[in-house]
């Protein structure tokens, strides 16, 4: 069982932005499925749905999202051939699959309070299409075994995935490519294998099953990340006064503890953009590791008010000591003016 989350930045990029209305994914997914030959219909949790249906769940579903935040993400499902081949391709088969790994899905999520979600907590559509075409990339293509375009040959049922990014009642946002102590991308595709086995009873071969990275191979991997990160806070400290620079080691801590997410980059990228223009970068360790600013201490008129009486009460209201006050030395008359 193969198991995805697409990139949108590396896989067909224009058919799967996702920081906008889903319609242009779902017109992307509704060609392929009339280029196989069979009618564009979509599934969720219940009864099936049409594009148009789907797109209005997605696109309304969307209440708390900031511009330019994900607002739905797509997954694949797609088994092996000896696994199609033991469930006959049956695509009601594949729905009932589908609707069993969504509530893996909704469970994978770790919530405040463990809270636990289910698939109908969810706001999802899929469909699935029967075939695949071969593409530029591919090995068969390079070795001239097979043509871009070309259908493949085989059983190549597979099923694609549109979830919000929002659960149903629009107060949590659901991230599966975020931080793994919230959402664990590699348990759920290992959980999506095993749905499979449990459910149709098939026992999997080796080479169907999804094994974690190696330990060795994490560590190096961000062992480089960490010193690209380094490389970025030295670039910004060169830019900031003595007192503002960064300590490289708590900012790498700061980016394994969100687990190198999107959240820290953006938010390293908005300390750089401020650093260059001259801007204090006071609260940047907060802003890294929380990815929300730092409240600025509220300084109310009456606050301001309380303070000077508390001067002027304790200077006996001299003139000199209003003076300390003041914009000017010499005022006599209205140093503060302040309106309630």
């Amino acid at each position: 069982m193969y198991v995805k989350l697409i990139n949108p930045a590396t896989h067909g990029k224009a058919a799967y932005t996702n920081s906008g209305s889903c319609a242009q994914t779902l017109n992307y997914l509704k060609q392929e499925a009339v280029g196989e030959g069979q009618e564009a219909r979509f599934f969720g949790a219940g009864d099936e749905l049409s594009a148009d249906e789907l797109q209005q769940m997605i696109d309304a579903n969307v209440k708390g999202l900031r511009a330019g935040e994900a607002r739905f993400y797509s997954l694949v499902l797609s088994p092996s051939e000896d696994e199609l081949a033991h469930i006959g391709s049956d695509p009601a088969k594949l729905k009932e699959y589908t609707r069993r790994v969504m509530d893996e899905y909704a469970q994978n999520f770790k919530l405040k309070g463990g809270q636990q979600l289910r698939s109908t907590d969810l706001v999802w559509g899929a469909i699935v299409h029967q075939q695949r075409t071969h593409r530029g990339t591919d090995p068969e293509v390079a070795a001239g075994q097979a043509r871009a375009g070309e259908r493949r040959a085989g059983r190549q049922s597979h099923v694609h995935i549109i979830v919000s990014a929002r659960d149903a009642e629009q107060k949590i946002s659901l991230n599966p490519g975020g931080r793994k102590q919230r959402f664990d991308l590699t348990k759920w595709q290992v959980a999506a294998g095993r749905q499979f086995e449990q459910q149709f009873g098939y026992v999997a071969q080796a080479h169907e099953k999804l094994r974690p990275k190696a330990r060795a191979r994490d560590t190096t991997y961000d062992a480089g990340r960490l010193a690209k990160i380094g490389e970025r806070v030295v670039r910004i400290n060169l830019l900031v006064p003595a007192e503002q620079r960064l300590n490289p080691e708590k900012v790498g801590q700061i980016a394994r503890d969100r687990q190198f997410d999107q959240t820290f980059y953006r938010m390293l990228s908005r300390v750089e953009e401020r650093a260059h223009d001259g801007r204090p970068i006071d609260n940047a360790y907060h802003l890294l590791a929380t990815g929300r600013e730092q409240p600025a201490p509220q300084h109310t008129a009456t606050t301001v008010l309380h303070a000077v009486q508390q001067l002027v009460r304790s200077g006996g209201g001299r003139d000199e000591q209003t003076e300390q006050i003041a914009e000017k030395k010499g005022r006599r008359r209205a140093e503060l003016d302040i309106e309630m």
